[in-house]
């Protein structure tokens, strides 16, 4: 992590909803104006607070960005698990113009150049900071783009992210339901691209700390795996 990745945490602003779907099951989409019209490097996620809503435990969480500023929205994925939290129950529950609170955003999970092959894994709603990376991408034709998209039911912004790769011809996905099949295809890509790709992975911590093993058990340097907790899809 550099330092120039966390400068956006002393941005702060408040933002309206403009709307919220529940896509399938507890897959959840909010889409907030731009009312502060910030902008944010695609990958980067924020500290969301619900200023006026009274949450029991945890007053915020952290969530993906997953729009691109020129799409002039910010977008969040998420889903609430069998239990849904008391801030989650709020949030999701919003109505078009209540204000939400931001801090950010910033991070860490960017793209780190303009040549180097990537492999992407994206573990359930860990598509989320993905799809702002392949939004910034889709019309990059420079490199290959290999996503692998783990999720044993619903696939969060699959539609999309099939047009984005049918109309380009460096994008590849490989849309798993099992983990047997995603260790097989990521084992393939390492063994193709070796250290000349950047790895970017993207999901629950325990799934990520499975997933890095792997790659350093196959040589990849550790500069070339850029990962991206989910701490606030839950």
């Amino acid at each position: 992590m550099k330092f120039e990745d966390m400068k956006g945490v002393i941005k702060k602003g408040e933002f309206s909803v403009e709307s919220i779907e529940n896509l399938s099951g507890d897959y959840y989409t909010v889409k907030l104006k731009n009312d502060a019209d910030i902008t944010w490097v695609p990958g980067e996620h924020g500290i969301f607070t619900l200023p006026g809503k009274k949450i029991e435990g945890r007053k915020f969480r952290l969530f993906s960005v997953a729009s691109i500023p020129e799409e002039g929205f910010i977008l969040i994925g998420t889903r609430t698990g069998k239990e849904i939290s008391s801030f989650k129950k709020a949030f999701l529950t919003m109505v078009p113009n209540e204000k939400v609170a931001l801090r950010g955003p910033f991070g860490w999970f960017k793209i780190q150049d303009e040549t180097s092959p990537i492999v992407i894994f994206a573990g359930g709603v860990g598509i989320t900071p993905i799809r702002a990376l392949l939004k910034q991408m889709e019309f990059n034709t420079d490199r290959p783009i290999e996503v692998v998209y783990s999720s044993s039911g619903y696939h969060l912004f699959g539609n999309e992210i099939e047009n984005m790769v049918m109309n380009n011809p460096m994008f590849q996905l490989y849309k798993m339901a099992s983990r047997e099949e995603t260790a097989v295809k990521l084992d393939e890509l390492v063994d193709h691209y070796g250290n000349a790709a950047y790895y970017y992975n993207s999901g629950s911590p325990a799934v990520l700390r499975s997933v890095k093993k792997r790659y350093r058990k196959k040589g990849i340097k550790k500069n070339r795996i850029i990962s991206d907790l989910l701490i606030g899809a839950k």
